[in-house]
């Protein structure tokens, strides 16, 4: 994949800490894994909160039906590993 080069400006602490830290790898991993960890973070973050509008737009009735989808699937999960 196609790199780009990009300047960034950090605490000399914290830059010494990840010199520190670092095995091996260069700063451009350690900065690249450490953004793919956040936007990883991000993507779950936002998929949790649609989930959770998703749950607080239900009606009683949908939440009654969604609930008792949740105990059967779980009840034959228990099935399953037994």
């Amino acid at each position: 994949m196609a790199k780009t080069k990009v300047s960034v400006t950090i605490e000399r602490s914290v830059l010494e800490r990840i010199d520190r830290v670092a095995n091996g790898m260069t700063r451009s991993e350690i900065f690249e894994h450490a953004l793919k960890s956040w936007l990883h973070e991000r993507r779950r973050h936002d998929l949790e909160e649609q989930v959770a509008a998703y749950y607080r737009e239900l009606e009683r009735k949908e939440a009654d039906e969604d609930r008792d989808w949740a105990r059967l699937s779980a009840g034959q999960i228990r099935k399953t590993w037994r």
